[in-house]
């Protein structure tokens, strides 16, 4: 064997190696990210009521302003502030963002309902909604739905999965 045909088979092997190790990292960065989207869809409904608690306690006038916080006197605790006007701003945009975001989950919540009515089989978005919108306890769940508290979480897993989706579009599905 020429050096120069020894040369080209090892840059070949190199190459090839090179382009597995490239779509190995690839893939891994991919589920990462899709595991990331599926973690963060479970903590906004982890917090959901608390989020759906702050939103409806804003003042529909002030909803796409301020938070209103009130003080002993009934005046606005934002009027009172004359200083820190970063400070306002940063929570007039956190109550903007909180506000969208409850929309949103809402809207996906609908959509979400909406296709596992389609399918007739609503069990896995009840044991959701009962879960985080009602704030039902698994061992509740099981009871109420007949069913081990294993079968529980797998039924929250894949309707989460199916949020994460339509909260997430393309980038919440998970690559096999």
């Amino acid at each position: 064997m020429k050096q120069s045909q020894l040369i080209e088979e090892v840059t070949q092997i190199a190459t090839l190696k090179a382009i597995e190790v490239f779509n190995d990292q690839k893939e891994q960065a991919i589920q990462k990210e899709q595991s990331k989207r599926l973690h963060n869809t479970k903590l906004l409904l982890k917090n959901y009521q608390e989020f759906k608690i702050y939103v409806e306690k804003i003042d529909d006038k002030v909803k796409v302003s301020v938070p209103r916080v009130l003080v002993s006197e009934g005046k606005n605790l934002i009027d009172l502030i004359t200083f820190g006007e970063d400070i306002i701003s940063s929570i007039k945009e956190t109550s903007k963002r909180t506000i969208a975001m409850v929309q949103y989950i809402d809207k996906a919540l609908d959509t979400l309902e909406y296709m596992y009515k389609q399918e007739d089989n609503t069990r896995y978005f009840n044991i959701l909604k009962k879960k985080y919108v009602d704030g039902q306890t698994i061992s509740y769940l099981a009871e109420y739905y007949h069913m081990n508290d294993r079968s529980i979480y797998k039924a929250l897993e894949s309707a989460t999965e199916r949020l994460s989706i339509l909260l997430f579009g393309v980038y919440g599905i998970k690559v096999e």
